[in-house]
C-alpha cells in the first residue's frame, strides 16, 4: 500500500488546482481519475472555456499559471469575461504543470472503495486495468464532480431537486463555420423556432480557429445521480445533435456549410449533487455586501443560468456584493479528513452557477488542497498560505 499526505479523487481543473496547491504547501500528492487523463469536464464533455474571471481577468493561485502557461503559446484567447483555448492544449498545459508541481497521476484508474475508521478515511481501493490499487493518506480532498469519493466514504451528501439542478446536455465540435458575432446570432435565434424545448438562447463558442466552435445547443432534464438517468439523457442528446444541425444549416448563413468534427463522449452536467459540510454557501450570501466568515475563494458574478426552462432560472440574478467560498463549505460535515472542491461543495442548489465555472472550481481547488497538506488547520493558518500562493480569497 503507498501512503500519501494528500489524495485528490478527480482530474478536473477543480482536483489539479488542489493537487498544485497542496504540493506547493509542502505535501507529497496523488491525483487520480478514471478517464485517460485530466480535464474532466472542461477538456471530456468539450467546454475547455476558462470562465469565472474577474473583470480585471485575474483568477488568482493555479488559475494565473494556467492562463499564462497558456498564452505563452498563443492558445487562449479572450472574448467578453472567458478566456477560450481547445481541449488538448488545456489538457497538455494541466499536465505540464501538475509534472512541474512533481504531482503523482493515476489514470484511467476507479475508485471501488473508501475504508473508513471512526470518522476518518484510512485508505481508499482503486481499479485500474484488472488490478486493484490501495492507497492510504492523512487526508483526502474529492474533486470528482458526483462526490464519488464522499459517497463511498459514508459523508453526508445532498442531491438537489431536478428543477434545481440545471439542464444537462451534449456538447459538440463544428467546423466550416463562417466567423459570427455571438450577439447578432443570439438576437436572431431568439426571434426563432428552436427545436430543441428548454434552450432560449443561443450556447456556442468559437475556439482558437474562426472557422471551428464548440456548440451547446442541446438541452434535457433529469437526475445526474441516477446512472438509469444519465444513460437515458445521453441517447436524447445524441438524437438532438442531427436535428440542431440540419435547424442551423437552415437558419443562419454562418452555419450553411457547417460538418460536425466530434461529440463529447460525456454527458455535461452542472449539478450532480453535494456534500454536506460544516457551513453552506446560502443564497443570502450572494446578496450580502460583505463575504461569510472564513473566506478561502471567491464566486462567479450570476447565478440562475441554464434552468431547465430556459437559461434563465426565476431566482437569476447578477451577483452585485462581495459572496465569497466559506472554508466551511469545504469541508464534510461527518468525515474530518475529506474536504470537498469544484461544483460538489455545498452550497443552496440556487448558488451553484456561482461555484462551478473553471476559475471558481480551480479557486475552491487549491484552497481544498491546501488546507488538506497543512492537515486542515484553523482558518488563521490556512489563509496566510492562501496569501502566499497568491490566491484570491474574496
Amino acid at each position: 500500500m503507498k501512503k500519501y499526505d494528500v489524495i485528490i479523487a478527480g482530474g478536473g481543473v477543480s482536483g489539479f488546482a488542489a493537487a498544485i496547491g497542496a504540493s506547493q504547501a509542502g505535501a507529497r500528492v496523488l491525483l487520480f481519475d478514471r478517464q485517460p487523463s485530466v480535464g474532466g469536464t472542461a477538456v471530456y464533455a468539450m467546454t475547455p472555456v476558462l470562465g469565472g474571471w474577474k473583470a480585471d481577468r485575474k483568477g488568482g493561485g493555479v488559475a494565473d499559471m494556467l492562463k499564462e502557461y497558456l498564452e505563452e503559446r498563443n492558445e487562449l484567447i479572450w472574448r467578453g469575461c472567458n478566456a477560450d483555448t481547445e481541449e488538448d492544449c488545456l489538457q497538455n498545459a494541466m499536465l505540464a504543470l501538475l509534472e512541474e508541481a512533481r504531482v503523482d497521476m493515476l489514470f484511467d484508474a476507479e475508485l471501488v472503495s473508501a475504508k473508513c475508521a471512526d470518522d476518518r478515511i484510512a485508505f481508499i481501493t482503486v481499479k485500474q486495468n484488472s488490478e486493484l490499487l490501495e492507497f492510504a493518506a492523512g487526508n483526502f480532498v474529492d474533486a470528482t464532480g458526483e462526490a464519488a469519493l464522499a459517497l463511498a466514504a459514508g459523508a453526508l451528501t445532498t442531491v438537489p431537486p431536478v428543477e434545481l439542478s440545471m439542464t444537462k446536455t451534449l456538447m459538440f465540435k463544428v467546423r466550416n463555420i463562417k466567423s459570427f458575432d455571438k450577439d447578432s446570432i443570439n438576437k436572431r435565434f431568439r426571434e426563432k423556432e428552436f427545436p430543441i424545448p428548454g434552450q432560449d438562447r443561443f450556447m456556442g463558442t468559437q475556439l482558437l480557429h474562426n472557422d471551428e466552435a464548440n456548440l451547446n445547443l442541446t438541452a434535457v432534464a433529469g437526475d445526474a445521480s441516477s446512472p438509469e438517468e444519465c444513460d437515458r439523457m445521453y441517447r436524447e442528446l445524441q438524437n438532438q445533435v442531427p436535428v440542431i444541425v440540419e435547424w442551423l444549416r437552415k437558419e443562419f448563413p454562418e452555419f450553411a456549410e457547417l460538418e460536425v468534427v466530434r461529440v463529447a463522449p460525456i454527458l455535461g452536467v452542472r449539478y450532480t449533487r453535494s456534500i454536506v459540510s460544516r457551513r453552506q454557501l446560502s443564497l443570502a450570501d450572494t446578496q450580502n455586501t460583505e463575504p461569510p466568515p472564513e473566506p478561502v475563494g471567491f464566486c462567479g458574478s450570476y447565478i440562475g443560468g441554464h434552468y431547465i426552462n430556459g437559461y434563465s432560472s426565476p431566482w437569476g440574478h447578477a451577483i452585485t456584493g462581495k459572496p465569497a467560498i466559506p472554508y466551511g463549505a469545504l469541508r464534510s460535515a461527518n468525515i474530518s479528513n475529506l474536504l470537498a472542491c469544484g461544483r460538489i461543495i455545498d452550497v443552496d442548489p440556487r448558488v451553484i452557477s456561482a461555484v462551478r465555472l473553471c476559475v471558481n472550481c480551480m479557486s475552491s481547488g487549491q484552497a481544498a488542497g491546501i488546507a488538506a497538506a497543512l492537515d486542515i488547520p484553523d482558518y488563521e493558518v490556512l489563509a496566510e498560505e492562501l496569501k502566499r500562493q497568491k490566491c484570491l480569497i474574496q
